[in-house]
Protein backbone atom coordinates (compact mmCIF):
# COMPACT_ATOMS: atom_id res chain seq x y z
CA UNK A 1 0.00 0.00 0.00
CA UNK A 2 0.89 3.59 -0.94
CA UNK A 3 0.76 6.64 1.07
CA UNK A 4 -1.80 8.50 3.14
CA UNK A 5 -4.97 9.07 0.72
CA UNK A 6 -7.91 10.35 3.13
CA UNK A 7 -7.94 11.37 6.18
CA UNK A 8 -10.60 12.94 8.74
CA UNK A 9 -9.50 14.81 11.17
CA UNK A 10 -12.32 15.39 14.29
CA UNK A 11 -14.90 15.62 12.00
CA UNK A 12 -18.28 16.08 13.55
CA UNK A 13 -21.88 16.42 12.65
CA UNK A 14 -25.24 17.02 14.71
CA UNK A 15 -28.48 17.22 13.66
CA UNK A 16 -31.31 19.07 15.45
CA UNK A 17 -28.87 19.13 18.98
CA UNK A 18 -28.36 15.46 18.66
CA UNK A 19 -24.64 14.28 17.90
CA UNK A 20 -25.09 12.07 15.29
CA UNK A 21 -21.21 12.13 14.51
CA UNK A 22 -18.67 13.17 17.76
CA UNK A 23 -15.24 14.09 16.53
CA UNK A 24 -13.54 10.69 14.23
CA UNK A 25 -9.87 10.62 13.76
CA UNK A 26 -10.03 8.32 10.45
CA UNK A 27 -6.90 7.51 7.99
CA UNK A 28 -7.17 5.79 4.64
CA UNK A 29 -4.36 4.51 2.32
CA UNK A 30 -3.90 4.42 -0.92
CA UNK A 31 -4.96 1.02 -2.40
CA UNK A 32 -6.30 -0.13 1.22
CA UNK A 33 -9.89 -1.63 2.54
CA UNK A 34 -10.82 -0.21 5.08
CA UNK A 35 -14.56 -2.26 6.81
CA UNK A 36 -16.70 0.25 8.42
CA UNK A 37 -19.06 -1.35 11.23
CA UNK A 38 -21.20 -0.37 13.52
CA UNK A 39 -24.79 -0.51 14.64
CA UNK A 40 -27.54 0.94 12.75
CA UNK A 41 -27.52 4.54 14.17
CA UNK A 42 -23.78 4.54 15.16
CA UNK A 43 -23.01 7.33 12.55
CA UNK A 44 -21.80 5.21 9.44
CA UNK A 45 -24.39 6.33 7.00
CA UNK A 46 -23.57 10.62 8.61
CA UNK A 47 -20.01 9.83 7.51
CA UNK A 48 -20.65 8.27 4.23
CA UNK A 49 -22.66 11.21 3.52
CA UNK A 50 -20.04 13.70 4.39
CA UNK A 51 -17.43 12.25 2.36
CA UNK A 52 -19.63 12.02 -0.78
CA UNK A 53 -20.36 15.44 -0.55
CA UNK A 54 -23.97 14.84 0.73
CA UNK A 55 -23.58 16.90 4.24
CA UNK A 56 -20.99 19.12 5.09
CA UNK A 57 -19.48 18.43 8.95
CA UNK A 58 -20.07 20.75 11.45
CA UNK A 59 -16.44 20.74 12.36
CA UNK A 60 -13.29 19.21 11.72
CA UNK A 61 -11.48 18.99 8.55
CA UNK A 62 -11.16 16.95 5.68
CA UNK A 63 -8.13 15.77 4.09
CA UNK A 64 -7.50 14.45 0.94
CA UNK A 65 -4.44 13.74 -0.64
CA UNK A 66 -2.90 15.81 1.85
CA UNK A 67 -5.05 18.64 1.11
CA UNK A 68 -8.10 19.93 2.94
CA UNK A 69 -10.74 20.09 0.98
CA UNK A 70 -14.47 20.63 1.39
CA UNK A 71 -17.35 19.52 -0.99
CA UNK A 72 -20.15 21.29 -1.58
CA UNK A 73 -22.41 18.98 -3.63
CA UNK A 74 -21.56 14.78 -4.56
CA UNK A 75 -20.82 16.78 -7.52
CA UNK A 76 -18.13 18.02 -6.21
CA UNK A 77 -16.67 15.09 -4.37
CA UNK A 78 -17.13 13.15 -7.32
CA UNK A 79 -14.21 15.21 -9.49
CA UNK A 80 -12.36 15.39 -6.38
CA UNK A 81 -12.47 10.74 -7.21
CA UNK A 82 -14.45 9.88 -4.52
CA UNK A 83 -17.67 7.59 -5.96
CA UNK A 84 -20.36 5.93 -3.59
CA UNK A 85 -22.38 3.27 -4.56
CA UNK A 86 -25.62 3.24 -1.92
CA UNK A 87 -26.80 0.36 -1.16
CA UNK A 88 -30.41 1.08 -3.19
CA UNK A 89 -28.59 1.85 -6.45
CA UNK A 90 -29.78 4.65 -8.53
CA UNK A 91 -30.64 4.23 -11.63
CA UNK A 92 -33.06 4.63 -14.84
CA UNK A 93 -34.58 1.33 -15.20
CA UNK A 94 -36.37 1.71 -18.52
CA UNK A 95 -33.04 3.46 -20.25
CA UNK A 96 -30.20 1.33 -21.58
CA UNK A 97 -27.20 -0.19 -20.11
CA UNK A 98 -25.12 2.32 -21.93
CA UNK A 99 -27.36 5.62 -21.11
CA UNK A 100 -27.21 4.18 -17.59
CA UNK A 101 -23.32 4.09 -17.49
CA UNK A 102 -22.42 7.29 -19.51
CA UNK A 103 -25.45 9.53 -17.56
CA UNK A 104 -23.59 12.94 -16.05
CA UNK A 105 -20.66 12.97 -18.70
CA UNK A 106 -20.98 14.43 -22.09
CA UNK A 107 -22.43 12.55 -24.70
CA UNK A 108 -20.97 11.98 -28.00
CA UNK A 109 -23.08 13.96 -30.21
CA UNK A 110 -23.32 15.50 -34.62
CA UNK A 111 -22.62 18.36 -35.66
CA UNK A 112 -26.18 19.13 -35.89
CA UNK A 113 -26.68 18.18 -31.62
CA UNK A 114 -28.36 14.95 -31.98
CA UNK A 115 -26.91 12.47 -29.92
CA UNK A 116 -24.34 9.30 -32.02
CA UNK A 117 -26.17 6.54 -30.69
CA UNK A 118 -23.01 4.04 -32.14
CA UNK A 119 -20.19 5.81 -30.44
CA UNK A 120 -22.41 6.27 -26.99
CA UNK A 121 -22.56 2.15 -27.14
CA UNK A 122 -18.61 1.99 -28.24
CA UNK A 123 -17.65 3.84 -25.31
CA UNK A 124 -19.79 1.91 -22.85
CA UNK A 125 -18.49 -0.89 -24.28
CA UNK A 126 -14.88 0.37 -23.75
CA UNK A 127 -15.41 0.82 -20.39
CA UNK A 128 -17.08 -2.07 -19.39
CA UNK A 129 -14.66 -3.72 -21.33
CA UNK A 130 -11.43 -1.81 -19.16
CA UNK A 131 -13.43 -3.37 -15.50
CA UNK A 132 -13.47 -7.41 -17.48
CA UNK A 133 -17.50 -6.77 -17.90
CA UNK A 134 -19.36 -8.54 -21.01
CA UNK A 135 -22.80 -7.12 -20.57
CA UNK A 136 -24.67 -6.18 -23.91
CA UNK A 137 -24.95 -2.43 -23.81
CA UNK A 138 -28.51 -2.10 -25.25
CA UNK A 139 -30.08 -4.10 -23.00
CA UNK A 140 -32.45 -2.40 -20.45
CA UNK A 141 -31.24 -1.61 -16.93
CA UNK A 142 -34.58 -3.11 -15.47
CA UNK A 143 -33.40 -6.35 -16.83
CA UNK A 144 -30.24 -6.78 -15.05
CA UNK A 145 -29.42 -8.90 -11.99
CA UNK A 146 -28.65 -7.65 -8.94
CA UNK A 147 -24.96 -8.09 -8.95
CA UNK A 148 -25.13 -6.79 -13.24
CA UNK A 149 -26.15 -3.41 -11.73
CA UNK A 150 -23.69 -3.08 -8.74
CA UNK A 151 -20.92 -3.99 -11.40
CA UNK A 152 -21.85 -1.45 -13.80
CA UNK A 153 -22.25 1.22 -11.07
CA UNK A 154 -18.59 -0.16 -10.09
CA UNK A 155 -17.64 0.90 -13.65
CA UNK A 156 -19.37 3.75 -14.35
CA UNK A 157 -17.25 5.05 -10.65
CA UNK A 158 -13.98 3.67 -12.00
CA UNK A 159 -14.41 5.41 -16.00
CA UNK A 160 -14.09 8.59 -13.75
CA UNK A 161 -10.72 7.91 -12.37
CA UNK A 162 -12.29 7.67 -8.92
CA UNK A 163 -9.27 6.75 -6.00
CA UNK A 164 -11.77 5.66 -3.44
CA UNK A 165 -14.67 3.63 -3.81
CA UNK A 166 -17.56 3.48 -1.19
CA UNK A 167 -19.74 0.49 -1.01
CA UNK A 168 -23.09 0.87 0.91
CA UNK A 169 -23.88 -3.17 1.92
CA UNK A 170 -23.08 -3.93 -1.86
CA UNK A 171 -24.06 -7.57 -0.86
CA UNK A 172 -27.59 -6.96 0.40
CA UNK A 173 -29.69 -8.45 -2.66
CA UNK A 174 -26.25 -10.47 -3.62
CA UNK A 175 -26.40 -14.70 -4.43
CA UNK A 176 -22.85 -16.15 -2.54
CA UNK A 177 -21.55 -16.78 -6.23
CA UNK A 178 -22.61 -13.11 -7.42
CA UNK A 179 -20.69 -11.85 -3.53
CA UNK A 180 -17.78 -14.31 -5.05
CA UNK A 181 -17.82 -12.44 -8.13
CA UNK A 182 -17.94 -8.67 -6.50
CA UNK A 183 -14.70 -9.92 -4.19
CA UNK A 184 -12.73 -10.81 -7.19
CA UNK A 185 -13.47 -7.15 -8.90
CA UNK A 186 -12.60 -5.28 -5.44
CA UNK A 187 -9.34 -7.26 -4.84
CA UNK A 188 -8.89 -6.15 -8.34
CA UNK A 189 -9.04 -2.22 -7.90
CA UNK A 190 -7.07 -2.85 -5.18
CA UNK A 191 -4.06 -4.06 -7.10
CA UNK A 192 -4.17 -1.23 -9.13
CA UNK A 193 -4.33 1.16 -6.16
CA UNK A 194 -8.04 2.15 -5.61
CA UNK A 195 -9.19 2.32 -2.08
CA UNK A 196 -11.84 1.16 -0.54
CA UNK A 197 -14.31 1.69 1.73
CA UNK A 198 -16.67 -0.73 2.72
CA UNK A 199 -19.90 -0.42 5.08
CA UNK A 200 -21.46 -3.79 5.46
CA UNK A 201 -23.44 -5.88 8.83
CA UNK A 202 -21.96 -9.42 7.47
CA UNK A 203 -18.80 -9.54 9.49
CA UNK A 204 -17.79 -12.49 7.50
CA UNK A 205 -17.38 -10.25 4.73
CA UNK A 206 -15.23 -7.49 6.77
CA UNK A 207 -12.96 -10.42 7.88
CA UNK A 208 -12.68 -11.66 4.51
CA UNK A 209 -12.24 -8.32 2.70
CA UNK A 210 -11.06 -6.09 3.88
CA UNK A 211 -7.42 -4.84 5.62
CA UNK A 212 -8.40 -2.61 8.89
CA UNK A 213 -11.73 -2.22 10.46
CA UNK A 214 -13.08 0.91 11.85
CA UNK A 215 -15.41 0.18 14.24
CA UNK A 216 -18.36 3.45 15.25
CA UNK A 217 -20.56 3.14 18.16
CA UNK A 218 -22.82 6.32 18.84
CA UNK A 219 -21.64 7.93 16.52
CA UNK A 220 -17.68 7.51 17.94
CA UNK A 221 -14.73 5.30 16.51
CA UNK A 222 -13.99 3.32 19.36
CA UNK A 223 -11.71 1.06 17.58
CA UNK A 224 -9.50 0.82 14.76
CA UNK A 225 -7.48 -2.30 14.05
CA UNK A 226 -5.27 -4.40 11.17
CA UNK A 227 -8.40 -7.12 10.38
CA UNK A 228 -5.49 -10.68 10.12
CA UNK A 229 -5.61 -9.35 14.34
CA UNK A 230 -8.75 -9.47 15.25
CA UNK A 231 -11.99 -11.96 15.40
CA UNK A 232 -15.59 -11.89 14.66
CA UNK A 233 -15.98 -11.83 18.63
CA UNK A 234 -13.97 -8.75 19.49
CA UNK A 235 -15.36 -7.11 16.97
CA UNK A 236 -19.19 -7.72 18.09
CA UNK A 237 -18.31 -6.45 21.34
CA UNK A 238 -16.51 -3.38 20.21
CA UNK A 239 -19.98 -2.85 18.30
CA UNK A 240 -22.68 -3.43 20.47
CA UNK A 241 -20.70 -2.40 24.30
CA UNK A 242 -20.95 -5.61 25.59
CA UNK A 243 -19.81 -9.24 24.67
CA UNK A 244 -22.60 -11.03 22.71
CA UNK A 245 -22.22 -14.45 23.35
CA UNK A 246 -25.15 -15.61 21.44
CA UNK A 247 -25.70 -14.53 17.70
CA UNK A 248 -27.67 -18.31 17.09
CA UNK A 249 -29.54 -18.64 20.67
CA UNK A 250 -30.85 -22.28 21.35
CA UNK A 251 -33.08 -21.84 24.35
CA UNK A 252 -36.17 -23.76 22.83
CA UNK A 253 -36.94 -27.70 23.38
CA UNK A 254 -35.73 -29.94 21.20
CA UNK A 255 -38.63 -31.66 21.27
CA UNK A 256 -41.01 -30.64 18.27
CA UNK A 257 -45.25 -31.66 17.86
CA UNK A 258 -47.36 -32.53 15.25
CA UNK A 259 -47.23 -30.97 11.91
CA UNK A 260 -49.00 -27.26 11.13
CA UNK A 261 -48.20 -27.16 7.61
CA UNK A 262 -48.09 -29.86 4.97
CA UNK A 263 -47.31 -29.35 1.20
CA UNK A 264 -47.14 -32.49 -0.88
CA UNK A 265 -46.42 -32.06 -4.84
CA UNK A 266 -47.36 -28.55 -4.08
CA UNK A 267 -46.48 -26.76 -8.22
CA UNK A 268 -46.88 -23.24 -9.82
CA UNK A 269 -44.69 -22.65 -12.70
CA UNK A 270 -42.40 -21.06 -13.44
CA UNK A 271 -41.78 -20.58 -10.09
CA UNK A 272 -41.47 -23.97 -7.93
CA UNK A 273 -42.43 -27.78 -8.87
CA UNK A 274 -43.42 -30.94 -6.79
CA UNK A 275 -42.24 -29.65 -3.36
CA UNK A 276 -43.38 -31.49 -0.32
CA UNK A 277 -42.43 -31.28 3.60
CA UNK A 278 -43.89 -30.62 6.46
CA UNK A 279 -43.70 -27.93 9.30
CA UNK A 280 -43.90 -29.20 13.37
CA UNK A 281 -45.11 -27.06 15.93
CA UNK A 282 -41.70 -26.40 18.11
CA UNK A 283 -39.56 -26.09 14.81
CA UNK A 284 -37.52 -23.87 12.83
CA UNK A 285 -37.42 -25.02 9.16
CA UNK A 286 -35.12 -23.75 6.93
CA UNK A 287 -35.32 -22.67 3.59
CA UNK A 288 -31.83 -22.21 1.30
CA UNK A 289 -31.32 -21.75 -2.27
CA UNK A 290 -29.52 -19.38 -4.65
CA UNK A 291 -31.57 -16.37 -5.66
CA UNK A 292 -34.21 -17.23 -8.48
CA UNK A 293 -34.49 -20.43 -6.90
CA UNK A 294 -37.89 -20.42 -6.00
CA UNK A 295 -38.35 -20.03 -2.01
CA UNK A 296 -39.86 -17.00 -2.71
CA UNK A 297 -42.42 -17.60 -4.61
CA UNK A 298 -43.22 -20.75 -2.38
CA UNK A 299 -43.47 -18.18 0.60
CA UNK A 300 -45.93 -16.08 -1.51
CA UNK A 301 -48.26 -19.44 -2.45
CA UNK A 302 -48.30 -20.39 0.91
CA UNK A 303 -49.46 -17.40 1.98
CA UNK A 304 -51.82 -17.17 -0.89
CA UNK A 305 -50.45 -13.80 -2.84
CA UNK A 306 -51.46 -16.50 -5.80
CA UNK A 307 -52.77 -19.90 -6.02
CA UNK A 308 -50.85 -23.46 -6.87
CA UNK A 309 -51.49 -25.02 -10.03
CA UNK A 310 -51.08 -28.30 -8.61
CA UNK A 311 -50.92 -30.96 -5.11
CA UNK A 312 -51.88 -30.08 -2.28
CA UNK A 313 -51.45 -28.11 1.32
CA UNK A 314 -52.78 -28.66 4.61
CA UNK A 315 -53.04 -26.18 7.71
CA UNK A 316 -53.01 -27.51 11.23
CA UNK A 317 -54.63 -30.97 9.55
CA UNK A 318 -56.86 -29.27 7.61
CA UNK A 319 -56.38 -29.46 3.39
CA UNK A 320 -55.23 -25.43 2.97
CA UNK A 321 -56.39 -23.48 -0.01
CA UNK A 322 -55.87 -19.95 0.36
CA UNK A 323 -57.62 -17.87 -1.49
CA UNK A 324 -56.15 -14.48 -0.40
CA UNK A 325 -53.72 -13.22 2.70
CA UNK A 326 -56.77 -12.43 4.57
CA UNK A 327 -57.56 -15.53 4.72
CA UNK A 328 -54.38 -17.18 5.83
CA UNK A 329 -54.03 -14.10 8.26
CA UNK A 330 -57.47 -15.22 9.71
CA UNK A 331 -56.40 -18.72 9.67
CA UNK A 332 -53.14 -18.41 12.10
CA UNK A 333 -50.58 -18.21 9.36
CA UNK A 334 -48.50 -14.77 8.44
CA UNK A 335 -45.54 -13.90 6.36
CA UNK A 336 -42.71 -11.33 6.22
CA UNK A 337 -41.78 -10.84 2.94
CA UNK A 338 -37.71 -10.19 1.61
CA UNK A 339 -37.93 -6.10 0.95
CA UNK A 340 -39.35 -4.63 4.25
CA UNK A 341 -39.78 -0.94 2.33
CA UNK A 342 -41.16 -2.22 -0.79
CA UNK A 343 -43.61 -4.96 0.31
CA UNK A 344 -44.12 -4.27 3.80
CA UNK A 345 -44.81 -0.49 4.64
CA UNK A 346 -46.15 2.63 3.09
CA UNK A 347 -42.96 3.93 4.25
CA UNK A 348 -44.61 7.38 5.24
CA UNK A 349 -47.26 5.96 7.84
CA UNK A 350 -46.86 5.94 11.58
CA UNK A 351 -45.46 3.64 13.77
CA UNK A 352 -48.81 2.95 14.95
CA UNK A 353 -50.43 2.58 11.41
CA UNK A 354 -47.52 0.36 10.65
CA UNK A 355 -48.15 -2.12 13.35
CA UNK A 356 -51.89 -1.68 14.05
CA UNK A 357 -52.66 -2.84 10.76
CA UNK A 358 -52.18 -6.26 11.48
CA UNK A 359 -54.61 -6.50 14.31
CA UNK A 360 -56.90 -3.72 13.66
CA UNK A 361 -59.81 -5.90 12.43
CA UNK A 362 -59.52 -7.44 16.35
CA UNK A 363 -60.46 -5.02 17.93
CA UNK A 364 -62.80 -2.94 15.35
CA UNK A 365 -66.40 -2.03 16.66
CA UNK A 366 -69.07 -1.72 14.57
CA UNK A 367 -66.78 -0.64 11.91
CA UNK A 368 -64.74 1.89 13.74
CA UNK A 369 -61.54 1.27 15.54
CA UNK A 370 -60.91 2.45 19.16
CA UNK A 371 -58.11 5.23 19.16
CA UNK A 372 -57.36 4.91 22.85
CA UNK A 373 -57.04 0.99 22.14
CA UNK A 374 -54.84 0.52 19.48
CA UNK A 375 -52.36 3.23 21.11
CA UNK A 376 -51.85 0.99 23.77
CA UNK A 377 -51.82 -2.38 21.99
CA UNK A 378 -48.94 -0.71 19.78
CA UNK A 379 -47.00 1.40 22.75
CA UNK A 380 -47.69 -2.69 24.22
CA UNK A 381 -45.96 -3.68 21.57
CA UNK A 382 -43.33 -1.37 21.10
CA UNK A 383 -42.30 -2.71 24.57
CA UNK A 384 -42.32 -6.03 24.09
CA UNK A 385 -39.77 -6.26 20.91
CA UNK A 386 -37.76 -2.93 21.76
CA UNK A 387 -38.98 -1.10 19.03
CA UNK A 388 -36.67 2.23 19.44
CA UNK A 389 -39.26 5.37 18.43
CA UNK A 390 -39.50 8.66 20.02
CA UNK A 391 -43.35 8.15 19.40
CA UNK A 392 -45.49 5.37 18.21
CA UNK A 393 -46.60 8.75 15.35
CA UNK A 394 -42.92 8.80 13.89
CA UNK A 395 -43.19 8.12 10.42
CA UNK A 396 -42.00 4.15 9.84
CA UNK A 397 -39.31 5.31 6.94
CA UNK A 398 -37.17 7.35 10.01
CA UNK A 399 -36.53 3.92 12.06
CA UNK A 400 -33.50 2.32 11.31
CA UNK A 401 -33.71 -1.45 9.31
CA UNK A 402 -33.68 -3.03 12.80
CA UNK A 403 -36.61 -1.34 14.43
CA UNK A 404 -38.89 -1.75 10.76
CA UNK A 405 -38.04 -5.24 10.83
CA UNK A 406 -39.30 -5.71 14.48
CA UNK A 407 -42.44 -3.74 13.09
CA UNK A 408 -43.22 -6.18 10.80
CA UNK A 409 -43.23 -8.79 13.63
CA UNK A 410 -44.56 -7.25 15.58
CA UNK A 411 -47.68 -6.64 13.14
CA UNK A 412 -48.27 -10.01 12.91
CA UNK A 413 -47.07 -11.55 16.08
CA UNK A 414 -49.54 -9.69 18.24
CA UNK A 415 -52.05 -12.24 16.36
CA UNK A 416 -50.24 -14.70 17.93
CA UNK A 417 -49.95 -17.07 14.91
CA UNK A 418 -49.16 -20.84 14.41
CA UNK A 419 -47.26 -20.83 11.60
CA UNK A 420 -45.02 -18.03 10.73
CA UNK A 421 -42.91 -17.76 7.02
CA UNK A 422 -39.91 -15.06 7.36
CA UNK A 423 -38.37 -14.07 4.24
CA UNK A 424 -34.61 -12.74 5.02
CA UNK A 425 -35.83 -11.41 8.55
CA UNK A 426 -31.90 -10.18 9.31
CA UNK A 427 -31.53 -8.23 5.42
CA UNK A 428 -29.96 -5.43 6.42
CA UNK A 429 -29.91 -5.01 10.41
CA UNK A 430 -27.33 -4.62 12.32
CA UNK A 431 -25.87 -7.38 14.29
CA UNK A 432 -27.32 -6.08 17.77
CA UNK A 433 -30.66 -5.75 16.07
CA UNK A 434 -30.21 -9.64 14.44
CA UNK A 435 -29.37 -11.09 17.65
CA UNK A 436 -32.80 -9.72 19.07
CA UNK A 437 -34.22 -10.90 16.17
CA UNK A 438 -33.14 -14.24 16.98
CA UNK A 439 -33.62 -14.69 20.16
CA UNK A 440 -37.40 -14.38 19.22
CA UNK A 441 -37.36 -16.15 16.50
CA UNK A 442 -36.52 -19.20 18.90
CA UNK A 443 -38.73 -18.14 21.08
CA UNK A 444 -41.81 -18.38 18.92
CA UNK A 445 -40.32 -21.67 18.15
CA UNK A 446 -40.23 -22.62 21.92
CA UNK A 447 -43.70 -21.75 21.92
CA UNK A 448 -44.61 -24.18 19.82
CA UNK A 449 -44.93 -22.28 16.62
CA UNK A 450 -43.80 -23.75 13.22
CA UNK A 451 -41.47 -21.42 11.26
CA UNK A 452 -40.36 -21.80 8.01
CA UNK A 453 -36.73 -19.31 8.00
CA UNK A 454 -36.01 -18.41 4.33
CA UNK A 455 -32.66 -16.93 4.63
CA UNK A 456 -29.22 -16.13 2.27
CA UNK A 457 -26.91 -15.96 4.90
CA UNK A 458 -25.99 -19.16 5.22
CA UNK A 459 -24.30 -18.86 9.36
CA UNK A 460 -28.02 -17.44 10.06
CA UNK A 461 -29.81 -19.99 8.12
CA UNK A 462 -27.49 -23.09 9.61
CA UNK A 463 -27.02 -21.62 12.94
CA UNK A 464 -31.17 -20.88 13.94
CA UNK A 465 -32.62 -24.23 11.52
CA UNK A 466 -33.67 -27.81 13.38
CA UNK A 467 -32.90 -28.83 9.56
CA UNK A 468 -32.94 -27.53 6.16
CA UNK A 469 -34.45 -28.14 2.88
CA UNK A 470 -32.03 -26.48 -0.08
CA UNK A 471 -34.34 -25.02 -3.14
CA UNK A 472 -31.84 -25.14 -7.08
CA UNK A 473 -34.55 -24.15 -9.89
CA UNK A 474 -37.69 -24.64 -8.40
CA UNK A 475 -37.01 -28.04 -6.78
CA UNK A 476 -36.11 -29.48 -3.42
CA UNK A 477 -32.52 -30.53 -4.56
CA UNK A 478 -31.42 -31.88 -0.50
CA UNK A 479 -32.71 -31.81 2.44
CA UNK A 480 -29.63 -31.77 5.62
CA UNK A 481 -30.49 -32.37 8.74
CA UNK A 482 -27.50 -32.87 12.01
CA UNK A 483 -24.09 -33.11 11.11
CA UNK A 484 -24.80 -32.64 7.19
CA UNK A 485 -25.53 -29.24 7.63
CA UNK A 486 -22.66 -27.88 6.56
CA UNK A 487 -21.91 -24.74 4.65
CA UNK A 488 -20.50 -26.51 1.71
CA UNK A 489 -23.71 -28.92 1.71
CA UNK A 490 -25.88 -26.26 1.22
CA UNK A 491 -23.70 -24.31 -1.69
CA UNK A 492 -23.27 -27.76 -3.16
CA UNK A 493 -27.27 -28.57 -3.16
CA UNK A 494 -28.31 -24.85 -4.30
CA UNK A 495 -25.92 -25.05 -6.96
CA UNK A 496 -27.34 -28.59 -7.97
CA UNK A 497 -24.62 -30.97 -6.70
CA UNK A 498 -25.23 -33.70 -4.44
CA UNK A 499 -24.07 -32.78 -1.16
CA UNK A 500 -22.42 -35.20 0.82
Amino acid sequence: MSGLLLELDSIAKSFGGIAALKPVQLKLRAGEVLGLVGENGAGKSTLIKILSGVERPDSGQILWNGHAVAFESPFQALEAGIATIHQELAYFGRLSVAENLMMGDPWPRYRWGGVNWKDLHREAKTRLNRCGLNIPTHRLFNELSSAQKQEIAIARALSRKSRLLILDEPTASLSEPEVERLFSQLNKLRRQGVSILYVSHRLDEILELTDRVAVLRDGELVASYSTNSVDLNRIVKDMVGRPLDQVFPRNRASEIGSPMLELRGVSRSPFFYDISFKAHAGEIVGLAGLVGAGRSGLARAIYGLYPIESGKMCLLGREWRPRSPCEAVRSGLVYLPEERKRQGFVLDHSVRDSISIGFSDLITKCGLIPRRLEDSRVEAACRRFSIRTSSIRQPIRTLSGGNQQKCLLARWLDRDPAVIVLDEPTRGVDIGAKAEIHALIDQLAGQGKAVLLISSDLPEVLGMSDRILVMHRGRVSDELRGERMTQENVIMAASGMCAK
